[in-house]
């Protein structure tokens, strides 16, 4: 005899799901972009990183993500959020009607200078803020939500010197985010409530936890029968 019954389950239900890259270019020219950049060197505040060059030696340029204060975060602590009002599409191409979402992502991140591929770092920057605007075609109905996760961030760059002397950081900021259309829905399946598996344990330890129990259904009446 089956040990199968039927279940009324609630999951979140994925109506579309699209993985975007998005670039943003910063540049830092001067002493003004020297001042906005505040790097701190080897423990040096407010330094000119050019100093520390020697002949041909050219800088490694990569980023962290921060919080205000300059502390490194994860990356699903990094905001990412929709904006604004969604706006019915049709289109024609595919003969159907999408969603336009509008999503935000601000934060903060550091630029770290390096001497050596994955060397240490001798130079940090002070926290640089950062604004992005976009717009995705979704299947996003009313009733759904978006969800919208930062899966890696990363930054590619180069610093330009004259004579010692700080003239230009070019950069260019990558995030690569997941953005999903989701919705609670209840759905019926055939299957059998999950247990834990027995835990492997030394045989001098005795086991003194409980077996976990699930309350019993009402399957005469629920789910019903089609």
């Amino acid at each position: 005899m089956s040990k199968l019954e039927r279940l009324c389950i609630r999951v979140p239900k994925v109506y579309d799901w699209v993985t975007r890259q998005v670039d943003k270019d910063f540049n830092f020219v001067g002493e003004e972009g020297l001042d906005r950049l505040s790097f701190q060197c080897n423990g040096t505040p407010d330094a000119d990183p050019c100093e520390l060059l020697e002949d041909d030696q050219e800088f490694i340029v990569s980023v962290i993500p921060t919080d205000a204060q300059g502390n490194e975060i994860d990356l699903d602590e990094i905001e990412c959020r929709e904006v604004g009002h969604r706006r019915d599409v049709f289109v024609e191409d595919l003969g159907i009607e999408l969603q336009t979402v509008k999503l935000k992502k601000q934060g903060f991140f550091k630029i770290l200078l390096h001497l050596e591929e994955d060397g240490a770092v001798v130079c940090e920057s002070a926290p640089i803020p950062f604004c992005i605007f976009e717009k995705f075609l979704l299947c996003a109905p009313e009733g759904t939500d978006i969800e919208c996760h930062v899966f890696d961030f990363f930054g590619t760059g180069v610093v330009c010197c004259n004579n010692g002397q700080f003239i230009d950081l070019a950069l260019t900021l990558t995030i690569c985010q997941s953005i999903q259309a989701e919705a609670d829905v209840k759905v019926e399946v055939e299957g059998r409530i999950c247990k834990p598996r027995e835990d492997i344990i030394e045989p001098i330890v005795e086991r003194v936890c409980p077996e976990i129990e699930f309350p019993p259904q009402c399957p005469e009446i629920f789910p019903p029968k089609h």
